[in-house]
């Protein structure tokens, strides 16, 4: 977020540099007649002139209290867009997943579900728990809703902003889209990046002094948006950078720092790797929009022109280097480019050439952002089967045995088979591009064909595959569906109707191997049967949060060195007593995987999960790897 810097901070009237806010007629000097400005008013009977009365009043109270008003005005608008808009496809896909996840499993570290398993602090720190409770939509009306309070408030103490209102209106625009568009974990991002920002921006006059005071009050909110969504961290980050090349130091600290820190801790306890490269078609309009703030805003505007140039470096960087962040930096342009466009525009000498390359830069960044959030919007939405069709699928799978392995949804444009079936099956895949790229890329390179779907289909112990009648994700779901539909040797329908087609794998790999049977593959645990002793190959890409656990879901004991082991000289080699099991990581295999091995000292029932838990997971000591 990128804003003006204020020139005062304090609470006082504007001033003497300022001018009224509202324009006020002069005052008709005594004795003279008023001049008219029209034609004469024709008489108004009662109604309309309380209607008139009305109006005027509204107005004024608006007028008076500009936060509230606009607040009040986004808070409609979201409810309008949950009433209408709010479908259960695109991001609300995957965050309807993960609220559901941490509602069902709130101790677990590892989401076994998706992709063979992926943590949920990878997506999001804070935002799965606080949807779960909340609900996914009524976070996404709330956080737009503070949002554009909070823009407005920026806008509002920053004094040289002619237009408050008008820059407001274009926030709730952007903010709306956004919601329209499905990302409610960037939205909470971004309700506390705003918040972070404020405190630094509109901090009162008469605290000027109580540097310490504003970074506890600023970092805490950076922080925490960083944990709702890291692109909101990062955007945060951006106008850290421009007030440190300000020397504006305590307040770059205050929110440079903590981003900083959520990053490496995360990255630290819940590794994650995963890339999504950015088309140029991608980054041409946000480096776009970035450029023409950077040369159309007033150039005392410091922060505003720094942060352009900051984040137009950005994404020439990110569109040359594949990353986790990709496309995902063009939203602080569709949020803000709008905002910094429309106070610039008082700016400028009206009918000049910088002010008619200020309003086709405006028109143009409200045509590219209200285009793609319609597109967001009809290509998201999922099919009705989804909603209620869907049970005789689920019925079918539930008769298979499908928990017994993992089953492949030939992903939906959609992508509502990663909320609607992860709670009942174990699924192949999800929703998470970085991740689909990164483990399973012969969707994306155009190399899928018949034997290497077979070989992956073994990699990942998939046991069925189900293929919606709706429209496929992208070039590679539309080539696994022909591919399925075609007819492979390896693929035998078991059943079908107008909605579903179920596949049977033929001589599928098993989740864990040898001598193991998985009895139940579940998002938050898995029941394996071991028939000897001995170390078991486990199909779940490694975490050190993987724990063995008893029946009630508390760790076990990891293996403990025996008393004869600690009685000897340094530097003798250590024995353990192994009673229920360790778990370590394979070596890396042909194909770059990682796998969990299990180190079973006995016949019998094991239970794999994730609790969170210090010290974490069920480790192998090095003595027995």
């Amino acid at each position: 977020m990128a804003t003006a810097e204020p020139t005062r901070a304090d609470q006082a009237e504007p001033g003497p540099g300022t001018g009224p806010r509202i324009r006020v007629p002069e005052p008709t000097p005594e004795g003279a007649e008023p001049t008219p400005e029209g034609p004469e008013p024709t008489p108004e009977g009662p109604d309309e002139e309380q209607r008139t009365s009305l109006l005027l009043t509204v107005r004024e109270r608006l007028l008076r209290h500009p936060v509230l008003s606009i607040t009040a005005l986004a808070g409609v608008l979201h409810i309008v867009w949950f009433f209408t808009f709010a479908n259960s496809g695109g991001d609300l896909a995957a965050q309807d997943a993960w609220a559901e996840f941490v509602g069902r499993h709130p101790a677990s570290a590892y989401n076994l579900a998706w992709y063979g398993g992926m943590h949920p602090v990878s997506y999001s720190v804070v935002s799965p728990y606080l949807m779960s409770v909340l609900g996914v939509r009524t976070t996404m009306m709330i956080a737009g809703t503070v949002s554009a309070g909070l823009l407005t408030l920026v806008l509002l103490r920053s004094r040289v902003v002619r237009n408050p209102l008008w820059a407001a209106l274009a926030g709730v625009f952007a903010l709306l889209c956004n919601a329209a568009s499905g990302r409610v974990t960037y939205g909470l991002g971004t309700m506390f990046a705003l918040g972070a920002v404020a405190v630094v921006f509109c901090w009162p006059h008469r605290w000027r002094y109580k540097r310490w005071a504003k970074a506890l009050c600023a970092a805490p909110l950076a922080a925490l948006a960083t944990m709702a969504s890291p692109v909101a961290g990062l955007f945060v980050g951006l106008v850290a950078v421009a007030l440190f090349l300000q020397k504006r130091r305590p307040g770059a600290w205050a929110l440079g720092l903590a981003p900083s820190a959520v990053v490496a801790v995360s990255a630290w306890l819940f590794p994650f790797s995963g890339t999504q490269p950015m088309a140029i078609t991608s980054a041409i309009l946000p480096f776009l929009s970035a450029l023409l703030v950077l040369l159309l805003v007033p150039k005392e505007w410091t922060t505003v022109r720094l942060t352009s140039a900051v984040y137009l470096l950005a994404v020439l960087l990110v569109w040359l280097i594949n990353s986790q962040i990709g496309s995902n930096i063009t939203r602080l342009s569709m949020l803000f480019a709008g905002v910094a466009l429309v106070t610039a525009l008082p700016f400028t000498v009206p009918r000049s050439r910088k002010w008619w390359a200020t309003v086709l830069a405006i028109t143009g960044f409200t045509v590219w952002i209200g285009v793609k959030t319609v597109i967001d919007i009809v290509h998201t939405t999922p099919a009705a089967s989804w909603a209620r069709e869907l049970a005789p699928l689920v019925n079918e799978l539930q008769e298979v045995g499908a928990e017994k392995g993992r089953v492949e949804v030939v992903p939906a444009a959609s992508h509502r088979e990663a909320s609607a079936l992860a709670p009942y099956v174990n699924l192949a895949r999800g929703w998470n591009r970085q991740a689909d790229m990164e483990r399973n890329p012969l969707f994306y390179d155009d190399t899928l064909n018949s034997a290497n779907y077979r070989e992956w289909l073994k990699r990942w112990a998939v046991h069925y595959v189900v293929l919606p009648k709706d429209e496929p994700d992208g070039d590679g779901g539309q080539r696994e569906r022909e591919l399925v539909q075609r007819g492979m040797p390896y693929l035998k329908q078991v059943w079908g109707d107008a909605n579903w087609q179920l596949f049977k794998v033929l001589d599928p790999a098993p989740l864990a191997e040898p001598n193991t049977v998985v009895e139940r593959a579940d998002q938050g645990e898995w029941t394996m049967r071991v028939s000897k002793p001995g170390r078991v190959l486990i199909r779940i890409p490694y975490s050190p949060w993987l724990s063995i656990v008893d029946d009630k879901g508390d760790k076990l004991d990891p293996p403990e060195e025996t008393e004869a082991s600690k009685e000897r000289p340094e530097g003798e080699p250590k024995t353990y007593d192994n009673v229920h099991g360790c778990l370590m990581e394979t070596e890396e295999d042909e194909l770059g995987d990682k796998w969990t091995m299990l180190v079973a000292p006995k016949a019998g029932t094991y239970r794999l999960a994730a609790p969170y838990d210090v010290p974490r997971g069920t480790p192998c000591p090095d003595e027995l790897r």
